[in-house]
């Protein structure tokens, strides 16, 4: 069943850009863009994870490929609009420090 509740707290919005970075890692056709376009390897990723800026491109780069942000919510079972709001709230938060 597809999650209609808003997101509304930073823990959530991490929690659907980490779905987005799995969604992306499983499949090298789909992470091998997205790193070659953030200049970042995949060693890089574990440290990039606790920054704020890292998902908030992670997440531009989802809702920049309508395709993959459709294929990302129809898995994850969540409105495309909930990646939109997750942007905005990790945009305007500091999760690095949590």
């Amino acid at each position: 069943m597809r999650s209609s509740k808003p997101l509304s707290t930073q823990q959530a919005a991490r929690e659907v850009s980490l779905g987005a970075l799995s969604y992306l890692a499983v499949d090298p056709e789909r992470i091998g863009p997205f790193l070659a376009e953030s200049g970042l390897s995949p060693a890089d990723l574990r440290g990039a994870i606790g920054s704020s800026a890292f998902h908030v491109a992670l997440l531009d780069y989802m809702i920049n490929r309508q395709d993959l942000l459709v294929a990302y919510a129809d898995e994850a079972e969540i409105e495309p609009g909930h990646v939109v709001a997750a942007r905005e709230i990790l945009a305007h938060a500091d999760i690095g420090e949590e």
